[in-house]
This record gives C-alpha cells, structure tokens and sequence, in this order.
C-alpha cells in the first residue's frame, strides 16, 4: 500500500512553521512578515491543492478517459494536509474575532 506522506509533511510544516516563528522572536524579522509570509503560503496551498482538486473532480465527473496518476493525488493530499495545518494556525491567530462574532451572534438584544 502507498502512502501519501501524512506524518513528513506535517512534521516539516510544523517544522518550518515553528522555524518562522523563532525567528520573530529573536527579531530577525516582523511578526507581520511572519503572518504574511503564512497568510501567502495559505493562499498558495489552497489554490494549488483547490485546483488539482477540481480538475480531478471534472475529469471523474464527465467521464473524461485520462488516467490520474497516482502522484498527483499524493500531491493534492499532500498540498491539503499542509493547508490544513496551515489554515488551523490561521484560525488560532483570528480566534478572538471567531468569539466575539459567536458572542454577538447568540446574544439577546
């Protein structure tokens, strides 16, 4: 059985995440450089893995005769756990405007 990498990918990406992240704190660079820097890779990830995704749904969707190689759905999952990762960093940093938008959503008056 292959396998699509789950465990590499996600301790590089961590990796490198953490990486950027030491690298503000010893003033290196910006913390805004470094949630640009992130906020760039998310926006690459999720077009990259978003694209491959629906070209391989139309082509399975019309029936279209091309084979998909194997690696380009290790690609696309690949791309996908690194997006994920990434987006959860996201959420985390903007988890105060997630609470005040729940807070005021379910609030009376």
């Amino acid at each position: 059985m292959t396998t699509y990498g789950f465990l590499p990918i996600t301790l590089i990406s961590l990796l490198t995440y953490f990486s950027s992240y030491f690298f503000t704190k010893t003033k290196y660079f910006k913390f805004t450089t470094h949630r640009r820097i992130w906020n760039i890779l998310l926006m690459v990830s999720f077009l990259l893995g978003g694209t491959i995704g629906v070209c391989m749904s139309f082509i399975n969707s019309f029936d279209i005769d091309i084979e998909i190689p194997f690696y380009v759905l290790q690609i696309h999952a690949g791309i996908g756990v690194v997006w994920f990762i990434i987006a959860l960093f996201h959420f985390l940093w903007h988890l105060n405007y997630f609470k005040k938008a729940i807070r005021v959503l379910f609030s009376r008056g």
